[in-house]
This record gives C-alpha cells, sequence and structure tokens, in this order.
C-alpha cells in the first residue's frame, strides 16, 4: 500500500473547506467594529424615542385643555387663567388633591388667559379675541416653575427656557358683531 499518494490529497481539502487565523481575526474585527458602532446608537435611539413620547402626551394634554376652554362661553374663558392640571403618564387628567394622585402625577399643565386683548399685526386690538396658553411640564417632584423667563439686560444673551411646552391658540367670540 501507498500512503504517500493520499497525504498532499488530505491536505489539499483541508487548506480548502477551512479559515486562517488572520482570516478570522479580520472577521471578527469587522464584526465588533460594527457592533460598538450599533451599540453607540441605542442610548441616542431612546433619548428620541422618550423626547418623541414626552412631545406626543405634552401635545395631547394641550389639545383637551385648549378644546375644553374653547367649547367654554367667551365671557367665561377668564375663570381658566392660571388653572394648574395633573395628568399620569399617558395623559389621563387626575384629580387634584388626592394623595393617589400625587404619586401618579408625571404632567402638570397649566393654562393662562391673557388679560389684555392680542394685536394683530396690521390690525387694531380685537376684544373679540383672546389668546389661550396651555404649559405642559414633565418635571416630576414640586409644582413647576411656569413663569417665563426674563430677559436679560445684554442685548446678546438669549433666552433661557424653563421646564416646559407651551402650546397656545386663539379664542374668538362669534357671538358678537359690530
Amino acid at each position: 500500500m501507498n500512503l504517500s499518494a493520499h497525504k498532499p490529497l488530505q491536505n489539499s481539502r483541508s487548506k480548502r473547506g477551512a479559515f486562517t487565523l488572520v482570516e478570522t481575526v479580520l472577521a471578527i474585527g469587522i464584526v465588533s467594529t460594527v457592533m460598538i458602532a450599533l451599540m453607540g446608537l441605542i442610548p441616542v435611539g431612546m433619548k428620541m424615542m422618550k423626547e418623541a413620547g414626552v412631545n406626543t402626551v405634552g401635545a395631547r394634554i394641550a389639545n383637551k385643555l385648549l378644546g375644553e376652554v374653547q367649547l367654554s362661553e367667551f365671557d367665561d374663558i377668564q375663570q381658566y387663567n392660571n388653572k394648574i392640571y395633573w395628568f399620569d403618564d399617558m395623559g389621563t387628567q387626575l384629580k387634584k388633591g388626592q394623595e393617589e394622585s400625587k404619586i401618579r402625577r408625571i404632567y402638570t399643565a397649566k393654562v393662562e388667559v391673557e388679560e389684555e386683548n392680542p394685536q394683530i399685526p396690521g390690525a387694531q386690538p380685537n376684544k373679540f379675541l383672546k389668546r389661550v396658553v396651555v404649559k405642559v411640564s414633565n418635571v416630576l417632584g414640586d409644582e413647576p416653575d411656569f413663569d417665563d423667563p426674563s430677559p436679560d439686560s445684554g442685548a446678546n444673551q438669549k433666552r433661557i427656557k424653563k421646564d416646559y411646552r407651551s402650546y397656545w391658540t386663539f379664542i374668538i367670540d362669534t357671538e358678537k358683531d359690530d
């Protein structure tokens, strides 16, 4: 029996069917680089998803409160001024003053009805028009600070926005005509 004829045939088969150490290390390096890059995107994606959720629930709360004000009589709109409402994580209104509501509260909203009649550019102040602003905050803890930022004395300094988002609309008294 001649064994020397079979040895080169076995070596050539084993070289063709396997990866070399260099190829394996290179493949692991490429995969790990891609995985690290993808893992780095997870916190950014999570932050964007949280902001989108906060914006969506905030808009839902503002639409609910603005709709409530719009459905009231024009002469009674002022009763909503400086009212504060509590909401849970899904935007469901909670009863203020209950201990359970304090625990579940995630969002706080404040309705502001401007006292003076707004002036539209190019027009006179309109006594049949009111501007209503809803400020929605998702700051936990005590009542959030809904005061507007005061302008600094320096002209180049920017005004710093507080911990809330503002939504506003104009309410028109359509029952009056002059």
